[in-house]
């Protein structure tokens, strides 16, 4: 599968390709006539790991490296901060007649929009009422307005046929798409925090809602990041699991944690700067035991009339002789 995804250049493969991969894993002797491994479960694995492959590929110049910064207690320091109001980004949708109203003919509404304040794009996401996963959102078909209950709006997830489309509760399973996390964004996991994580499991590998319970922070090594992360799916509150950062998407709202950090280590870099030329002038002013500071004073010229001479000695037997000054 790894390299059927190089070969497409982790692009997507095909659905007939994702399809016969589905049959020959099914197909074989550890599965046969126990458990089909499904269509869907193929797609998921390869959304997955492009989703690890563009993170990866899309880091930003100055990405914090976790490794190598100084000890400090983030998680908590990001925690005590008040925390933005999290205003949801939704699609405004005209019309307002009851009943449905399909996109223009021949025309879909892309998954994927402009948002109008900082002229970027958003992609959404969709909870699939077929078996509570989520997933990507290629198009927005259709919306209706119901007499009773919230507006639904129809949807063609992304990888997925017609036969596979469905209506969706607007306000509650459609949001903004989870991001996956690189190495160094896993001081924004926190406890307490909503994430889409993807669950595989016998029958299925799925993404699904998780809360995060606890989280193991350990050091990083060449392989990236190394810590655990103990989460409670939400579709079963019974089931919990310890899964590394690879397999967690973090929710949009986290990004202010991300900003946070950035301008703390910034500002630690900063102080540490003007720190050093302050020391090395410390380092050349010498402190007494009493510590009190001593300054330096060059020392005063000699009187060369204070130099030793020689001096001549007369001796009453014989001829002079010369004797450095200060001999006996």
């Amino acid at each position: 599968m790894e390299a059927i995804l190089l070969q497409h250049n982790t692009a997507m493969p095909g659905r007939h390709i994702l399809e016969a991969l589905a049959d020959k894993f099914s197909e074989s002797p550890e599965r046969k006539g126990k458990i089909v491994v499904q269509f869907k479960q193929i797609w998921n694995w390869f959304q997955n790991r492009r989703y690890a492959l563009r993170a990866r590929g899309n880091k930003a110049p100055g990405k914090l490296n976790v490794s190598s910064m100084p000890r400090m207690d983030l998680p908590n320091q990001m925690r005590n901060v008040v925390q933005p109001l999290a205003v949801p980004k939704t699609t405004h949708m005209t019309g307002n007649l009851p009943g449905m109203t399909p996109a223009p003919s021949g025309i879909l509404v892309p998954g994927v929009m402009r948002s109008g304040s900082d002229n970027s794009y958003l992609e959404f996401e969709a909870k699939s009422a077929r078996d509570g996963a989520w997933y990507d959102v290629q198009a927005f078909l259709a919306h209706r307005n119901l007499e009773i209950g919230d507006p639904e709006v129809q949807v063609r997830f992304a990888g997925f046929e017609v036969e596979e489309d469905e209506w969706i509760n607007v306000k509650k399973h459609v949001r903004q798409r989870s991001l996956p996390c690189e190495a160094s964004e896993c001081v924004a996991v926190l406890a307490g925090d909503l994430v889409l994580c993807f669950q595989e499991g016998k029958d299925q590998a799925l993404y699904f809602d998780a809360i995060v319970l606890d989280a193991q922070r350990r050091r990083h090594d060449v392989r990236g990041c190394r810590c655990r992360f103990l989460v409670r799916y939400s579709h079963d509150q019974s089931e919990q699991e310890i899964v590394p950062l690879r397999k967690i998407c973090r929710r949009p709202e986290t990004d202010y944690r991300l900003q946070q950090l950035h301008n703390a280590v910034n500002d630690l870099g900063n102080s540490n700067q003007h720190q050093i030329p302050a020391l090395d002038a410390a380092a050349k002013t010498p402190v007494s035991q009493s510590g009190a500071t001593v300054p330096i004073v060059a020392p005063e010229p000699k009187d060369p009339s204070l130099s030793a001479t020689p001096v001549t000695l007369v001796q009453p037997s014989s001829s002079a002789a010369t004797v450095p000054a200060g001999s006996a």
